[in-house]
């Protein structure tokens, strides 16, 4: 379903649970970045949830979006997945900064080509059954970003999303990345956007090869980082949901919050008038940062769906990332009778 823009901002957003649906285990202990796909979407007639962890991509079933099983791991080393369907093919697209396990080729290891690609970029894998996979091919090299080296060594690109328009093809991306100083907590930098008309591309920056979104001090929610951003088409625009990385004063920390985008062209996002989405809690598993999310509308149920993940720190432990579930509708008026 798509929105309008003053219709968007009226939906109220609640969550499902005190607790994640899906919680780090010792193996993942923190998954992040979830993309999933409703029933009606999916070609077996499943909830599918896509997120990664520090080993790679993983891939999750469910049968009612609450209770949810791994699959199997997609891709070794990949981040950030997300799925863009057309004409019955899902294209898996995901970051790449690490290089594959080397193939074999008559017992010797090719080595001289592996290390060629170890450079970010995005591939992306087509299926039609989401579990066999197409050999990857890459979108977008991140040596083609200049703003994605910021204040890195190597440039670094991630978080890719795929919108079809009239025009063509979007690609919206974070680019460069940082850590907050007090916490080493890893978040995108900066918000771009390219443009092609082919699906495999070759794509092009817009905005005249600068960022979309880039981090302002005078900014009271991206003063540190522009964080995650998730990108919904409206009938009159676009929204963004933003999981901006902010210095609170009062707290004397860096925390995060996710909050409402606005944009007539895909191209100049302003927040929006209501209130945060989402703030962090006091306590709890997802107390320390917001860090990304995915948001979809189920018509049967007339509810958008909205799975984040999150984070938590307790004492000398490793930091623990798990996914959660907000749930949003339109508010309608009831009838009163006297």
């Amino acid at each position: 379903m798509a929105l309008s823009l003053s219709s968007f901002s009226k939906i109220s957003w609640y969550p499902f649970s005190d607790e994640p649906v899906i919680r780090s285990l010792w193996y993942m202990s923190r998954l992040c970045d979830p993309f999933f796909l409703f029933p009606e979407e999916s070609p077996d007639g499943k909830w599918h949830l896509f997120g990664h962890t520090w080993v790679g991509i993983e891939h999750f079933i469910s049968e009612n979006g609450i209770s949810w099983e791994p699959r199997k791991m997609i891709e070794l080393r990949g981040h950030s997945p997300s799925l863009y369907h057309e004409d019955g093919i899902y294209y898996l697209i995901y970051e790449k900064h690490n290089a594959s396990l080397p193939p074999l080729r008559k017992g010797r290891l090719r080595r001289r080509e592996i290390e060629k690609i170890t450079y970010s970029r995005f591939e992306m894998r087509s299926s039609t059954d989401l579990i066999l996979f197409s050999e990857p091919k890459v979108l977008l090299d991140s040596r083609t970003v200049p703003f994605a080296k910021d204040g890195l060594k190597k440039p670094r690109i991630s978080r890719p999303q795929i919108i079809k328009t009239e025009q063509g093809y979007r690609l919206y991306f974070g680019a460069s990345h940082l850590e907050l100083p007090d916490t080493k907590q890893k978040t995108s930098r900066h918000f771009a956007m390219a443009l092609s008309s082919n699906l495999e591309g070759p794509y092009a920056l817009a905005n005249e090869g600068e960022p979309i979104l880039s981090p302002y001090a005078d900014d009271s929610y991206r003063n540190m980082a522009v964080g995650s951003i998730k990108v919904v088409k409206t009938v009159d625009g676009y929204v963004g949901f933003e999981c901006a990385m902010y210095w609170d004063k009062k707290k004397g920390k860096t925390t995060s919050m996710l909050l409402q985008l606005e944009s007539t062209d895909g191209l100049v996002f302003k927040p929006s008038f209501r209130s945060p989405v989402l703030v962090p809690p006091q306590s709890g598993w997802a107390s320390r940062y917001i860090v990304s999310c995915d948001v979809r509308y189920k018509s049967e149920e007339a509810c958008w769906y909205c799975y984040y993940s999150a984070n938590s720190k307790s004492g000398l432990f490793p930091v623990k990332e798990s996914i959660g579930l907000l749930l949003g509708k339109e508010p309608t008026l009831r009838k009163v009778f006297i």
